[in-house]
């Protein structure tokens, strides 16, 4: 069985919001799973009501579809044995042949042959997914399965969808110009994972059929969606629960025993570094681009002037923490 056409790429905005909101795209089920950094369920559950209206736009998405394109060149370029359609035939919402609410919009179709036999007749034997990122942070090397989670879901998804069992994602590393490609096959891991997927999002789309939402999560999606439901301030009082009260006692009360303890540790370190820029790991070393060993970076001191224009001029002298694993190049091991 193949997927289901539900719109193509020509389709009216309008059209394509309406269709999503039916189901559960790939690009949603990382947010389902509560696994999105900058998306929660609560916020999408509410957006899927038609309540709140979609996200906003960004640079990091207007860059990473205007950089989709060469991203596939450079796939095509590695991997010539395959062709891709896109635009009217290939960006479409497809729906999965039996579960009408699992929904995908693969970058790129993928096909074995020649592209020149037109009309195409077989089926798809993977799908492309492009990505860019100015991190390392999740990702394995060239050619292996290792990418992060939120990614593997929406490849994942986009395979059950389509029906193939291979997927490509291909992401072009702002900071060091390099393209990697990551393979992900429907092996038992795969298979176990989208029954989790799967059940999760039925259990999200029967949340929106009886109106009661997930449960508020600590993410500012979450938070931004909250102050969007009640934008304004009523002079009244609202009785709470005595159970509410003592979490957000106990949470202010160990946030500021974590600022404390953070704030401690910082110094202490200020104290060892001096006027060093950098701290580093004694006996720790990791492998920069050019693949020479040197020291792991811990903390970077950055200190620099703000202008009059931007704000209040000041001095901003801050300690950044560096995460694990990372030399001053800000390579990964």
């Amino acid at each position: 069985m193949t997927a289901a056409l539900v719109l193509r790429g020509t389709a009216p905005e309008a059209g394509w919001l309406a269709a999503r909101r039916k189901g559960v795209t790939a690009s949603e089920i990382a947010t389902v799973l509560g696994l999105s950094p900058w998306d929660s369920p609560y916020s999408l559950f509410h957006r899927k009501l038609g309540v709140l209206p979609e996200r906003e736009d960004s640079m990091a998405l207007a860059l990473g579809r205007h950089l989709e394109s060469f991203v596939a060149d450079q796939f095509a370029d590695r991997y010539p044995e395959f062709f891709w359609i896109f635009g009217d035939n290939g960006r479409a919402l497809y729906a999965h042949p039996q579960r009408p609410w699992q929904l995908a919009t693969p970058d790129r179709l993928l096909f074995e042959g020649a592209s020149e036999s037109w009309p195409i007749e077989d089926p798809p034997v993977a799908v492309l997914e492009c990505k860019t990122s100015a991190s390392y942070d999740g990702w394995g090397d060239d050619g292996t399965d290792v990418i992060p989670v939120r990614y593997r879901c929406q490849v994942l998804w986009q395979m059950d969808v389509m029906q193939v069992t291979a997927g490509y994602l291909a992401c072009l590393f702002l900071h060091s110009r390099q393209l990697r490609v990551y393979q992900l096959a429907l092996d038992e891991d795969a298979k176990q994972d989208l029954e989790v997927m799967r059940a999760a999002a039925k259990a999200f789309l029967g949340r929106i059929v009886v109106g009661v939402p997930p449960p508020v999560d600590w993410r500012p999606a979450t938070t931004a969606t909250l102050k969007a439901l009640h934008p304004s301030v009523e002079d009244r009082s609202a009785e709470v629960n005595a159970m509410p009260v003592i979490r957000y006692r106990a949470a202010c009360r160990a946030y500021k025993a974590a600022e404390q303890r953070k704030k401690l540790a910082e110094n202490r370190l200020r104290e060892l570094m001096g006027t060093a820029r950098y701290a580093v790991l004694r006996g720790s070393h990791v492998t920069d681009r050019k693949g020479v060993r040197v020291p792991e970076v811990v903390a970077r001191r950055d200190v620099y002037d703000v202008k009059e224009h931007v704000r209040k001029a000041s001095t901003v002298d801050k300690l950044v923490s560096v995460a694990a694993g990372t030399s001053r190049t800000g390579t990964p091991q």
